[in-house]
């Protein structure tokens, strides 16, 4: 029992400072620095808070298992709140070979500004829509692009820096605010 405590200690502590890290590769990639340097000093504490722990105590085994498992664990769990943040802005680029009138109304009516281009593809003529917006409205517009084309191709991107995005057709746009502007 006397070596369970230090094991979870050890464990939620790396669990916290690689999430901290996780999330901290995620800002910079995004081009949140403040974000990013608070995430750093927080992962860096508990990291030499822990490590001096590790070192210092008796070297058993299970003290290194619960290291490597708080590492583990911390990578997931880091991810899974970078996910559930959904920080910045997603590019979707979407190739089909149907009609977008309607679709492009449907997405304008749902807030999503839309820029459709002809193109042609190796089976003949497609039509391609980009599409900007915030990360946590890629699950709004998903399912409206799965029940227009549930075969079309279609590409998502991280955007680091975007300058006066438009805002589709919203209650915002009508009242003369006009464009937003990206957080750098």
């Amino acid at each position: 029992m006397h070596l369970v405590l230090p094991f979870l200690l050890i464990v939620a502590a790396r669990i916290a400072d690689v999430s901290m890290g996780t999330l901290r590769v995620a800002f910079i990639a995004r081009g949140r620095k403040y974000l990013a340097a608070a995430c750093g000093f927080v992962e860096v504490f508990i990291w030499i808070c822990v490590v001096s722990r590790v070192l210092s105590g008796d070297r058993q085994i299970l003290t290194y298992v619960a290291y490597a498992t708080g590492f583990a664990c911390g990578t997931l769990v880091g991810m899974l709140i970078e996910e559930q943040l959904a920080v910045g802005w997603s590019l979707v680029r979407v190739i089909t070979n149907r009609p977008v009138d309607d679709f492009m109304q449907k997405l304008s009516a749902a807030g999503f500004g839309v820029t459709q281009q002809d193109a042609r593809g190796a089976r003949g003529p497609v039509q391609v829509l980009v599409t900007l917006m915030p990360r946590k409205r890629l699950t709004d517009f998903q399912p409206l692009l799965r029940d227009f084309d549930p075969n079309a191709f279609y590409t998502i991107e991280d955007v680091r820096h975007a300058r006066d995005i438009p805002l589709a057709y919203s209650a915002t746009a009508s009242t003369g605010a006009g464009k937003a502007r990206m957080p750098v």
